[in-house]
């Protein structure tokens, strides 16, 4: 497919940038993150229309990041997810495909194993339109992990009410305590003790009033490890796109490595726009062994 004068001064523009972030992924380390695609459809009717060029865009930020496991937000179908993986060689994904509009997925490098084992349907709320988790279970070299994406009830301009807005954050506490359930189950049940849990929270941990992410911050096997980076539509924000997990799996992040591809430090505004709302949001763990469970 050609492509267009303005797509190749953008793709130019990261190629020039693209030393601020790490690039590829060192056999010793595995880079995990979240990004939320903000309405990915698949050509057809979508909510947020995107061009090929703007797909390909996409995949160049992901590629850029040397991401190697990605929990992805707002997907809407499986076509929607091959418009951008057709332009990321090396990589593969899937959805959950739960037959509602924005759907959690992952991509992933091929050659790490990536097996679904389920989808988490308790976060639904048993509420038509509710988006469930994807359960993952994740290994590289000596480090292994199960995984969950998740996309929690957002409280946005669509809560025109008071009532509707107080709905929406008692809807959203209800899922971070069942978060909070499910991965102290597993730690306290099973073998495996490396636990995470990435997506968009759609709430952030600073918040004082309101808090609707107590549960799972006053866990005492979880840690919020990207809590204190600064959203890259606003820098007055933190973030609300998170990584979570058990402190044995702290123990192999990488000092330091927690980060945001921040696109939009380096694209147009209208051209940043479309690639997405958010930005991706990743962490780098040791995948050196002997594996600690």
């Amino acid at each position: 497919m050609k492509t267009t004068t303005w797509a190749m001064c953008v793709l130019s523009l990261l190629a020039l940038t693209s030393c601020q972030s790490p690039q590829g992924a060192p056999d010793t380390t595995v880079n995990i993150g979240t990004f939320n695609v903000e309405w990915l459809g698949d050509g057809l009717d979508d909510k947020k229309p995107r061009t090929d060029q703007e797909c390909l865009l996409i995949a160049d930020v992901i590629s850029r990041s040397g991401v190697d496991v990605l929990g992805l937000q707002e997907v809407e179908n499986d076509g929607a997810l091959r418009r951008v993986l057709r332009y990321l060689d090396g990589y593969d994904g899937f959805i959950t495909d739960a037959g509602i509009k924005q759907n959690v997925g992952v991509i992933f490098r091929k050659g790490l194993s990536v097996e679904k084992l389920g989808v988490f349907q308790p976060l639904t709320l048993g509420r038509t339109g509710m988006r469930p988790g994807l359960v993952l279970h994740c290994q590289k070299g000596a480090f292994d992990w199960t995984m969950m994406v998740v996309h929690l009830k957002s409280t946005s301009r669509y809560d025109s009410t008071n009532q509707m807005r107080d709905e929406s954050r008692v809807m959203r506490t209800k899922q971070v305590e069942m978060l909070r359930a499910w991965s102290d189950s597993l730690i306290a049940s099973g073998p495996e003790k490396d636990i995470m849990i990435v997506g968009d929270f759609n709430d952030f941990t600073a918040r004082r009033q309101q808090a609707t992410l107590t549960s799972l911050m006053e866990s005492d096997n979880m840690i919020f490890l990207t809590s204190t980076l600064k959203s890259c539509k606003n820098d007055q924000w933190t973030t609300i796109d998170q990584v979570v997990v058990s402190k044995s799996a702290r123990d192999r992040v990488i000092k330091g490595s927690e980060r945001m591809e921040d696109f939009r430090s380096f694209l147009k505004e209208n051209i940043a726009d479309a690639v997405s709302d958010h930005c991706p949001v990743l962490v780098r763990f040791s995948t050196i062994g002997p594996d600690n469970d």
